[in-house]
């Protein structure tokens, strides 16, 4: 953009010189070069500002598979810890009261990781695209946590 902008000075410049100093047929001739440079000039802008539109068109599709890769991604987590929520239960009915107090706490830290996953999809719904390459990392790592967690 830059150089066009340069070039475009420096085009002007030199029919600025041509019309100050040549004949009538030089300076027509400077003011077509003239003319020619303000249309490339427009194009130019014109078709930044549509490759401008599709990147960012581009980057919102991006964005928005992001979002449903990771709702697939949260979802597939919190059912594992249903599961493992449902396994404690089941061994809490069973177990004495010094492991029902383990199974307890176990079950309450499935609880806060599945609460934490559904608050972090909700943020992600808010999320704007400058942001989200950082959320998505954030929320990433909180997913592995809790597969980690599962296999327990």
């Amino acid at each position: 953009m830059k150089k066009i902008t340069l070039m475009v000075a420096a085009m002007m410049t030199m029919g600025m010189l041509s019309l100050t100093s040549c004949s009538e047929k030089t300076k027509d001739s400077a003011n077509e070069t003239v003319e020619e440079a303000k249309e490339d000039m427009d194009d130019n802008v014109a078709e930044a500002k549509s490759d401008i539109k599709e990147a960012g068109d581009d980057f919102e599709a991006k964005v928005k598979e992001d979002k449903e890769s990771l709702k697939a991604d949260i979802d597939e987590a919190v059912a594992k810890l249903d599961k493992k929520i449902e396994d404690a239960d089941a061994k809490m009915e069973k177990a004495t009261d010094k492991e029902k107090a383990k199974w307890r706490d176990r079950k309450k830290e499935l609880n806060e990781e599945k609460e934490d996953l559904q608050a972090s999809w909700k943020d992600a719904q808010n999320e704007t695209a400058d942001k989200w390459d950082a959320f998505k990392a954030e929320t990433k790592e909180k997913i592995a946590k809790a597969k980690a967690d599962i296999r327990d």
